[in-house]
C-alpha cells in the first residue's frame, strides 16, 4: 500500500469518527434540552406527563438532526467523486492532446 493510500484512508477514518461524534452529540443534546423543558415544566405545574411530551419531541427533533447530518455528509461525498471524474478526464483530455499530431 502506497503512503497516499495510507494517508487517504487515515482522514476517512477521522472523518467517519467525526462525523460518528458529532451524530452522538447532536442527539443527546436535542434529547436533553427537551427533558430539562419538559422536567422544568413539570416542576411549574406539578404534573408528570410534560417529560414525557418533551421527550417525544426531543427524539423526533434528534432523529431530524439524524437525517440532516447523513444527508449532507451523502452529498459532501456526492461532490467529491464527481470532482474527481471531472479532474480524470481533464487529465485524460490533456495526456491526449499531446499524443495528437497535426495532419498536412
Amino acid at each position: 500500500m502506497k503512503k497516499r493510500d495510507k494517508k487517504r484512508e487515515n482522514k476517512e477514518i477521522i472523518r467517519a469518527l467525526a462525523m460518528l461524534t458529532q451524530i452522538g452529540l447532536a442527539m443527546m443534546t436535542c434529547m436533553g434540552i427537551s427533558f430539562g423543558i419538559g422536567y422544568y415544566i413539570d416542576r411549574l405545574a406539578g404534573t408528570r406527563y410534560w417529560v414525557m411530551i418533551f421527550l417525544l419531541i426531543g427524539i423526533l427533533a434528534s432523529i431530524r438532526s439524524l437525517f440532516i447530518l447523513t444527508g449532507r455528509l451523502q452529498s459532501s461525498e456526492e461532490a467529491v467523486k464527481k470532482a474527481a471524474v471531472e479532474a480524470a478526464a481533464t487529465s485524460k483530455e490533456e495526456s491526449d492532446e499531446g499524443s495528437k499530431t497535426d495532419a498536412p
